[in-house]
């Protein structure tokens, strides 16, 4: 006679892990770069911080991140360098970008749309923006617990 296991016994199916996404951001301001990761931090994102844009293009290309977040006005490669760069290689061309920048200029915004750039916001931008830009690349999880933070970035 076989013995058939109790319910109790048979171990549950473990519930499937959900890869968290990861952003790199990437500002020469630490301030900007670490307000972001706090405020992503409450969605279950992992985000990668860096400070100019040859540290970005590296990041991007070894790391292979969901979603990019940069700056326009960096030391050692900016902004554009870095859109420019990403964008004729083949691991980095799909990787969406969105620029957050205090620059301002009325065909600005043109041009980094037409240099692969899928959003562009002007700093200061309000986190209710930037959250709901952010959400078009990627799934935001909003953690149990609840988050305050500044209103803008």
């Amino acid at each position: 006679m076989m013995h058939q296991p109790s319910a109790a016994a048979i171990p549950a199916p473990r519930a499937k892990q959900l890869r968290r996404p990861l952003v790199l951001c990437i500002d020469d301001d630490p301030d900007i770069t670490l307000s972001i990761e706090k405020v992503l931090s409450n969605f279950e994102v992992e985000v990668i911080r860096g400070i100019h844009g040859q540290q970005g293009i590296w990041d991007a290309v070894s790391r292979h991140p969901d979603l990019i977040i940069t700056d326009l006005r960096m030391p050692y490669g900016n902004g554009e360098d870095l859109i420019a760069c990403l964008r004729r290689n083949g691991r980095t061309r799909s990787i969406p970008i969105i620029v957050l920048s205090g620059q301002r200029g009325a065909h600005l915004e043109g041009r980094m749309k037409h240099m692969g750039a899928d959003v562009f916001l002007r700093k200061p931008v309000p986190i209710a923006t930037l959250l709901m830009m952010i959400g078009k690349y990627i799934e935001l999880r909003e953690l149990d617990h609840a988050f305050s933070v500044a209103t803008a970035i």
